[in-house]
């Protein structure tokens, strides 16, 4: 179709009610509106800005923060009569300028995205461990106020006034009887001194643990054990932050061998994750995902100055691609966004397939544009094979490093596990030279 008429509508959603202005070149409906929406990879959500000029008092009054805002745009044919485009982007209102006032033309700008606001908060764990502390004297008069000497004693004393008892109560007994009954009280006093000895002996050690130790609570960054898995930590940090997590599809769900402490920004954190597996993070809808961007995309655009291309693609390579890295401008197409597979063609170089990394959206007074960075599929894939080789070599030499730590770490316990038998050892001679 011929791209005659641009359009951009915007929607404002409130509690069941819904505004929209549409802007397109035609009156009565050429309303002044302005927009930028950026689309990149990273834990940073785009912002999109919006600038509507000639407004009313009420229809200023529409737009406040928490609202929702969804932009379509694309272009009608000459007699309107079909058109191509569709929802550029939608979000809540973050920010939005004072009214401002300019004679009688009332503007207003506002800043949306459809992320919600995260806490870059570092997360912190409770733990809990025992520390020595010194003992007061009243404790420990305290814990000995009553001694097994003591308890024995009173016992033994019990056992008399019952062997006197049973005299009275036998006048008539003879000298073997008496003795038997001793005998049954001297037995029942020993059990009774063992008993209350080991009883004595098990709570004084209780007791002795529990004066010298006492719980201490601190809060420290979060970490993992070694051997954890990228999508595990990936997961985990986006249930602790509140991060609305999608898909996660590493490229390479490696293990970290040295295990991983958060101490940064939870998205940063993530991101950091996600770039030892090889693996791209973006903001799609309201929701994080980390897989490769171009999963689920289908080459279905051709991309020539007949259909929309306005520009020759200039180098814009940053070193990643071997100089195959552009840069284009095209007329509004909803269809050129992150990770979007397009057929270019400028008429004079026949790009073939390519992969789109980035760009920004822009709708003017005057132009309806978007303006992109690509690199053609081939090298995009060469390149993502490269950095996976090199994300796979990087941790193999980390689980190098730890088995020889852990190697080092056994030979010295080792060692100082001899010294301390030989330690032993020696005391154990002194002490039998002494005895003799």
């Amino acid at each position: 179709m011929n791209f005659v008429h641009r359009y951009l509508r915007v929607y404002v959603k409130w509690s069941g009610h819904q505004k929209h202005f549409l802007s397109w070149d035609k009156a009565p409906n050429n309303r002044s509106i302005e927009m930028t929406s950026p689309f990149t990879t990273g834990v940073n959500p785009d912002m999109n800005s919006l600038t509507l000029y000639n407004l009313t008092k009420d229809e200023f009054n529409y737009f406040q923060k928490g609202r929702q805002v969804a932009i379509t745009a694309g272009f009608y044919n000459a007699d309107a009569s079909a058109k191509n485009g569709g929802l550029i982007t939608t979000g809540t209102i973050k920010s939005m300028t004072p009214i401002a006032l300019d004679g009688v033309d009332r503007s207003i700008q506002i800043n949306f995205n459809h992320f919600p606001d995260i806490s870059e908060d570092v997360i912190k764990v409770k733990k809990v461990t025992k520390v020595k502390v010194a003992v007061k004297a009243s404790a420990r008069k305290k814990a000995g106020a009553v001694s097994v000497s003591d308890l024995i004693s009173a016992y033994s004393k019990a056992k008399t006034v019952e062997y006197k008892k049973w005299l009275n109560a036998h006048p008539k007994a003879t000298s073997h009887q008496r003795g038997q009954k001793q005998k049954e009280f001297t037995k029942a006093r020993k059990a009774y001194n063992s008993k209350i000895r080991k009883k004595y002996a098990k709570k004084s050690k209780t007791k002795k643990a529990q004066a010298h130790y006492a719980k201490q609570i601190h809060y420290a960054n979060l970490s993992y054990k070694k051997g954890t898995k990228a999508s595990t930590i990936i997961k985990d940090i986006a249930k602790r932050a509140h991060i609305p997590l999608g898909s996660v599809k590493l490229n390479y769900d490696h293990k970290y061998a040295n295990g991983f402490t958060v101490s940064g920004k939870p998205l940063s954190a993530i991101k950091k994750v996600a770039d030892g597996a090889n693996t791209d993070v973006v903001i799609e809808g309201s929701k994080l995902y980390i897989r490769e961007i171009t999963t689920g995309q289908k080459a279905t655009l051709k991309l020539n100055p007949e259909t929309g291309l306005i520009s020759h693609p200039a180098p814009s390579d940053d070193g990643a691609y071997d100089g195959q890295k552009f840069e284009a401008q095209a007329l509004m197409r909803k269809e050129i966004k992150v990770g979007a597979l397009v057929y270019i063609d400028d008429g004079v170089k026949n790009y073939g397939k390519c992969v789109i990394l980035s760009g920004q959206r822009e709708y003017t007074t005057s132009t309806s544009t978007v303006t992109f960075q690509f690199v053609p599929y081939n090298a995009y894939k060469k390149a993502k094979a490269a950095s996976l080789k090199k994300a796979k070599a990087n941790a193999a030499k980390d689980k190098a490093k730890a088995k020889l730590k852990e190697k080092n770490d056994r030979a010295k316990d080792k060692v100082k596990k001899e010294a301390t038998k030989k330690k032993r050892k020696k005391r154990k001679s002194k002490k039998g030279d002494s005895k003799k």
